[in-house]
């Protein structure tokens, strides 16, 4: 993560989930959502290099499984987790497009079928 400007970050049960601005490998700015301070994003909003001004979404399903791995046992607990997380998700990703991604076609989560994977982590026994 490189020139990281934090966003936004939040604990949910014992998850801690810091969303940051940051330079990817091409040196465009991208959003980035990291939990207990891990090495790689669970999902980056990162611009494509082409210049048509899109972004995209990428989900890191490696991490999504490490992330499976600290959810709480109680079905009921892990549902109101899933929805701080989408609620953080969704706020931290407005407050980059408005400071970072600006005048581009941001490919939001609540459009995207990606999401269910995180959903999946959360909920699935």
């Amino acid at each position: 993560m490189k020139n990281p400007k934090l966003v936004d970050k939040i604990t949910i049960g014992t998850v801690e989930f810091a969303a940051y601005i940051v330079e990817d490998e091409n040196n465009l700015e991208a959003f980035a959502i990291y939990y207990q301070h891990e090495k790689e994003p669970l999902l980056m909003f990162q611009q494509i290099g082409n210049g048509d001004n899109e972004v995209e979404i990428k989900i890191n399903k490696e991490m999504v499984e490490k992330l499976q791995l600290l959810k709480s046992k109680d079905l009921q607990q892990r549902k109101a987790h899933y929805i701080a997380f989408r609620e953080f998700a969704l706020n931290a990703e407005q407050k980059a497009k408005e400071i970072a991604l600006k005048d581009k076609k941001l490919y939001y989560l609540t459009d995207v079928q990606l999401i269910k994977c995180l959903e999946q982590a959360y909920l699935v026994d």
